[in-house]
Formats: C-alpha cells, sequence, structure tokens
C-alpha cells in the first residue's frame, strides 16, 4: 500500500510561515507541534475530503497508510497546509483578543502594538477564507452529485 508521508504537509506548511522558531526548534519537537496543526487541519477538512486521514495516521513511522493518486496529491497538501496555516495563527488571534480588552481605544494607533494585533486578526481571517474557499472548491470539484436530493 502507497502511504502519504507527514513530511509532505509539514514541508507546505513550514514554507508558508515565516516564524523563526519552529524551523529552530528540534526536529522532535517541531513535529509534534507541526503535526498537531495537521490533525486540526485534517478533521476540518475530513467531512469533504474523500480520502481518510483521519483514521489511518501512523504517528510513530509519520505516514498516513492511505492509497492517493499523484494527481490529487498536490491539491491536498495544499488545502491541508493551509488548514494548519489557520491552527498556527489561532494562538496568536486569541493573544490578540485579551489584549484588546487590556488596551484602551486610544492605544490603536497605526504604529502601535495594538495595530499589530489587529494585522494579525486580518491574516487569520484572510487564511481562514482562503482554507474554507478550497475545502469548498476540492467538495464541487471532487463531490458525488448524485447524492443530492434535487
Amino acid at each position: 500500500m502507497k502511504t502519504v508521508p507527514y513530511n509532505l504537509f509539514t514541508a507546505a506548511f513550514l514554507s508558508k510561515v515565516s516564524e523563526f522558531d519552529l524551523p529552530a526548534m528540534g526536529d522532535l519537537e517541531r513535529n509534534e507541534t507541526v503535526d498537531g496543526y495537521m490533525k486540526r487541519a485534517i478533521a476540518d477538512f475530513r467531512k469533504n475530503c474523500k480520502y481518510d486521514f483521519s483514521t489511518t495516521a501512523d504517528d510513530v513511522l509519520r505516514r498516513f497508510d492511505v492509497e492517493v493518486p499523484d494527481e490529487d496529491i498536490d491539491e491536498l497538501v495544499q488545502i491541508v497546509s493551509e488548514g494548519m496555516l489557520v491552527q498556527w495563527m489561532k494562538p496568536a488571534v486569541y493573544r490578540q483578543e485579551l489584549m484588546e480588552n487590556i488596551l484602551t481605544t486610544r492605544d490603536f494607533s497605526a504604529y502601535s502594538p495594538a495595530e499589530l494585533l489587529h494585522r494579525v486578526r486580518e491574516a487569520y481571517d484572510l487564511a481562514q477564507r482562503d482554507f474554507v474557499q478550497m475545502v469548498r472548491e476540492y467538495s464541487f470539484n471532487h463531490g458525488d452529485l448524485t447524492e443530492l436530493h434535487l
């Protein structure tokens, strides 16, 4: 059986982030962190994906025991890595929301830390919107319309 290695998703995700602490982590620590993002992204994509990445994961060998044709793998990697990006940004957004509760309206100026937090929220919203759109397009392109009750 052909397997899909975790590293396909990890490499695509790491190419999307410029965070220095992820690549600088040790392999084991980085893998644990990034694999968590990957599993949460797969859970969000599970209902629409025609391949079972949820129950075929092998954490010891860091692969999925599922056969995926070569022509589908790039699209799946793009979707899951975009979902991983959303998962990676979530903690920053939560920190931002807590910070907004502390800061006053006057603190939100063009050069304040609050403005940076606002931009983080915008980036998260954009990544979330992109991920949802990718899942929708995948579902539309690969879904079975005969199951619809029209």
